[in-house]
């Protein structure tokens, strides 16, 4: 369980800071830890069983339109350019090396 919490404070940190990124270049003004919560509170969304993802969705879209005062059009992008450099990180992160050892041990846990 606690290599579990690592990795899932470890993603919430990355695509805070992604979505940083993400929220600079559509000009939108958002501070980090505002960020960080929006993606605390979808993370732990998308845990729900079968329509978690779905509603992670909806709740990233609609806390980030709230928490930034972006417009709906800018609150897709931002998402869809968080996800996929979230993705390209932890891609890279892996190859690197840095997450490897961590998914195994979890595994080797039997979690």
């Amino acid at each position: 369980m606690g290599v579990t919490a690592i990795i899932f404070a470890l993603d919430v940190l990355l695509t805070s800071c992604c979505m940083y990124l993400a929220s600079r270049l559509a000009l939108v003004q958002a501070e980090l830890k505002v960020l960080l919560a929006v993606v605390f509170v979808v993370s732990l969304i998308s845990l729900i069983p079968t329509y978690g993802w779905l509603l992670a969705i909806v709740a990233y879209i609609y806390l980030l339109m709230r928490a930034t005062n972006a417009d709906f059009k800018d609150s897709v992008w931002i998402v869809i350019f968080t996800k996929l450099l979230s993705v390209l990180l932890l891609l890279f992160l892996y190859q690197a090396g840095m997450l490897d050892s961590a998914l195994t041990s979890d595994a080797a846990s039997g979690y």
